[in-house]
């Protein structure tokens, strides 16, 4: 292929197809704010009732969700980053190479539906607080029983949309912000809510740890269900929260974050997410919503994220569901218009956010999205096979002799073999889940099997097998001008490093003083020397002043930044010239 060739296919490769930028790889810091973010979120609340409702005993919960997780960041890592990585391409890219571009379009197109219910649930939660303010009823139904909710999800809606719409670097920067304080949060809550629980059931004395999961066994995690069954059990939690997020690390969707990694070991970050929101969340929501259940003599299943926090924790409990919520809905946006860019490269990433936006808040309004629990598993099983067809040709074939890309370089719109595997897999979960032979927090470990095993035998039919010398010489030779060229547009339209004022850092001291007084306080309560009604109110005004120090910080950091417009990089920097 000739250089001229070559940069023609460069320069019209569209924008969605870019691999990212030398100069957009972004720090450690970054992964923190995204991974605390996304999953000490709006979802923690709703899913810590979830396993309350399981039957687990405590003991089976804590054991369960170590192990779990752990499982967990070791599939982000080795699977997800390390691909990520590797290609420095979105998943949505990505698959162009194995999938082809039909197949590709399809998958996008099942994954970004899925994507936005799960943002729509983020959305939703977060509006449950908020109508706890006005004091808008508890929506139990399915569908909205009161304009009023949906008047507070449209603008909740709005909101999010708009810091989406800024990219990634403000996703993370919003999600940065908010991290510190979620965490405190929970870990106030934990000091808040026991002393709570323990003063309404009565006759109890915390004196060792022992008693401590006594408590969680009799009143939280009773071993039955609401119906007095026998619960699940340990294999079922562990089973739990690895799939909780399957379709983002064996499914390979947070690659679209995760190429931005200077390392793919950045993926062990994901245990902040993990234990963070995934361990320590869960065991707090689940002891809240016991609590608040007990406190309000009503089952758990009739009660919201937003009565549950304000039951326990008053306007700040709200506070918190609100931003967990926003932190929930908007990297999932991000990975939404990524996803469906692909599909309709035309429209420029930004207008397609503001599209998703409004697509997102309309199912939002329909309270019965916010079966967050639900969603993560069945969109899990539902990408899960691409993923393991991903992994088997990233790792395996280059081991067996076969050639990764094979169906690129065979110049084919749809993977057969792929194709198949992906069906087969998803009929399998179906079948064993709904006959109930595997249940459905188990059935992605013989899934994945199914679709690499199949996928191997299939692609060594249809090609795999061959040698693709010449192609893969050119496609390698597109691969580094394309990375040259993109790094030339970004570098052109780099600006001044903006550093921090005086005034910007006095305001955050005082921010990070306000967080730090919100935790001995909550502290100080939790040991009686603060009545619980007074706490409450300290805590809100220390909240108030916290995010209002963050929120005048930030901009004033970024008034005077310029945002990167793709769209104007391309235009003026359309006579780059690559040396090939």
């Amino acid at each position: 292929m000739s250089g001229n060739s070559i940069l023609s296919r460069v320069k019209s490769t569209p924008k969605c197809n870019w691999p990212v930028a030398d100069k957009e790889l972004s720090g450690a810091g970054n992964f923190f704010g995204i991974y605390g973010g996304e999953h000490i979120a709006a979802t923690e609340f709703v899913i810590g009732a979830t396993l309350v409702q399981y039957g687990c005993t405590a003991t089976d919960i804590i054991i369960g969700l170590i192990i779990g997780n752990i499982l967990a960041v070791l599939s982000f890592t080795f699977l997800c980053a390390k691909i990520a990585t590797d290609t420095r391409l979105s998943l949505y890219t990505y698959l162009y190479r194995i999938f082809g571009e039909k197949m590709q379009k399809f998958y996008n197109l099942v994954l970004g539906l899925g994507l936005t219910a799960l943002a729509a649930a983020g959305i939703s939660i977060s509006g449950t607080a908020v109508r706890r303010v006005f004091n808008v009823p508890i929506q139990l139904e399915w569908y909205p029983t009161n304009i009023k909710f949906i008047i507070i999800v449209v603008f909740i809606g709005i909101v999010i949309t708009y810091i989406a719409a800024k990219g990634f670097e403000a996703v993370a920067k919003f999600a940065s912000a908010c991290v510190p304080w979620m965490i405190s949060l929970f870990f106030v809550s934990l000091l808040i809510t026991v002393p709570q629980l323990i003063n309404k059931v009565g006759g109890v004395e915390l004196n060792s740890f022992s008693d401590f999961l006594s408590l969680l066994n009799n009143y939280v995690w009773t071993g039955t269900t609401d119906t007095g069954d026998t619960g699940l059990g340990i294999i079922h939690v562990i089973g739990f929260a690895w799939t909780c997020n399957l379709a983002w690390h064996i499914g390979l969707n947070d690659m679209s974050i995760l190429r931005f990694a200077k390392t793919y070991k950045y993926g062990f970050i994901s245990a902040v997410g993990m234990f963070v929101g995934h361990f320590f969340a869960w065991i707090v929501a689940g002891i809240m919503g016991a609590t608040a259940g007990i406190i309000l003599n009503t089952p758990l299943v009739n009660l919201d994220p937003g009565e549950v926090t304000f039951t326990v924790l008053g306007y700040t409990g709200l506070i918190a569901v609100i931003i967990a919520g926003w932190t929930t809905a908007n990297p999932t946006i991000y990975r939404i218009t990524l996803s469906f860019n692909v599909i309709f490269e035309k429209i420029s990433r930004k207008h397609l956010t503001y599209i998703v936006g409004i697509l997102i808040t309309a199912l939002a309004c329909f309270p019965g999205i916010q079966g967050a629990a639900d969603i993560l598993t069945y969109l899990g099983l539902a990408v899960e096979g691409v993923g393991a067809i991903c992994v088997t040709e990233h790792y395996l074939f280059p081991k067996i002799g076969y050639t990764r890309y094979w169906n690129l370089y065979k110049k084919k719109d749809v993977n057969v073999a792929a194709a198949i595997a992906w069906l087969c897999s998803v009929i399998f979960d179906f079948i064993m889940v709904s006959t109930g032979i595997i249940h459905q927090n188990l059935v992605f470990i013989p899934s994945f099997f199914v679709a690499a095993i199949l996928y191997t035998v299939l692609a060594g039919s249809f090609g795999a097998k061959e040698k693709y010398e010449q192609e893969e010489a050119e496609e390698l030779q597109y691969e580094e001008a394309l990375q040259t060229y993109v790094n030339d547009i970004y570098e052109s339209g780099e600006g001044e490093k903006l550093e921090l004022s005086s005034v910007v850092k006095v305001i955050r001291f005082v921010g990070f003083v306000c967080l730090g007084a919100f935790i001995v306080c909550g502290v100080l309560c939790s040991a009686k020397y603060i009545p619980l009604d007074t706490y409450k109110l300290i805590a809100l005004i220390l909240t108030l002043v916290h995010f209002v120090c963050n929120g005048i910080s930030m901009a004033m950091i970024y008034k005077n930044q310029v945002e990167v417009d793709e769209d104007s990089l391309v235009e003026n920097n359309s006579n780059v010239e690559l040396e090939i």
